[in-house]
C-alpha cells in the first residue's frame, strides 16, 4: 500500500538532490508511470520517452511539490498524464512521413478522447498505487505488458494459483477501491 509519509519524504529528499530517493520513487511507481503512458499513448517506445520525462520533471521539480495540495501520487500521475498529452500534441506537431504508415483524421483520437483517457488512466494509476506489491506487479504484468498467467508464473517464480489468486485479490480490491476514484465497475 502506498504510505503518504514515505512519498513525501522520498520527494524532499530528492528535492535536496538525493538520487537514491528518486530510485526508489521510480522502484514504487515507475511501472504504473509507464502503463498510464502506454495505455494513452498506445505506442511503447512513446510510453517509454513519456516515463523517463515524468521522472526527470519530478527530479527538477521536487522543490515545487506542496504536500498540502496533494498525495505523491496525484502528483506525479498528473505529471504523466500531461507529458502523454504533451507528447501526443508533438506527435501531430511533426511533419508526416510519407513512408509511414499514417491514420485518418478521422480515426486519430481528438484532443478531448485524450483529456478523458488521460484522466481515467490517472484515477486507475492511483487506485493501483493502493495496492500491495505482489498484487500490483501480476496486474501490470497481465494488464500492460500481456503476459499469460503461465507467464507471469514463470517470471515470478510462483505457481500459476498464486498469480491467479493475486490477480483476482486485486481486482477485488480495485472494485472496492472503484467509487473513491470515480472508476466504473463490470459486475464481479
Amino acid at each position: 500500500m502506498p504510505d503518504d509519509a514515505v512519498d513525501a519524504g522520498l520527494v524532499r529528499a530528492i528535492a535536496a538532490g538525493d538520487t537514491a530517493a528518486l530510485e526508489s520513487l521510480y522502484a514504487r511507481y515507475g511501472t504504473i508511470v509507464f502503463g498510464m503512458a502506454h495505455r494513452l499513448l498506445r505506442d511503447r517506445q512513446a510510453a517509454e520517452e513519456c516515463t523517463q520525462d515524468v521522472f526527470v520533471a519530478v527530479w527538477r521539480g521536487a522543490a515545487s511539490y506542496d504536500e498540502e495540495r496533494s498525495r505523491v501520487t496525484t502528483w506525479l500521475f498528473t505529471i504523466a498524464r500531461n507529458r502523454a498529452v504533451d507528447l501526443t500534441r508533438r506527435r501531430a506537431a511533426r511533419p508526416v512521413d510519407l513512408h509511414e504508415e499514417v491514420e485518418s483524421p478521422e480515426h486519430a483520437p481528438d484532443a478531448a478522447d485524450l483529456v478523458v483517457a488521460a484522466d481515467s488512466s490517472s484515477r486507475v494509476a492511483e487506485a493501483m498505487a493502493e495496492l500491495p506489491d505482489a498484487q500490483r506487479e501480476v496486474l501490470k504484468l497481465a494488464y500492460f505488458d500481456g503476459l499469460s498467467h503461465t507467464e507471469i508464473a514463470d517470471r515470478l517464480g510462483v505457481p500459476v494459483g498464486t498469480v491467479k489468486g493475486r490477480i483476482r485479490l486485486a481486482l477485488d480490491r480495485l472494485r472496492v477501491l472503484a467509487p473513491k476514484y470515480a472508476l466504473e465497475t463490470e459486475a464481479p
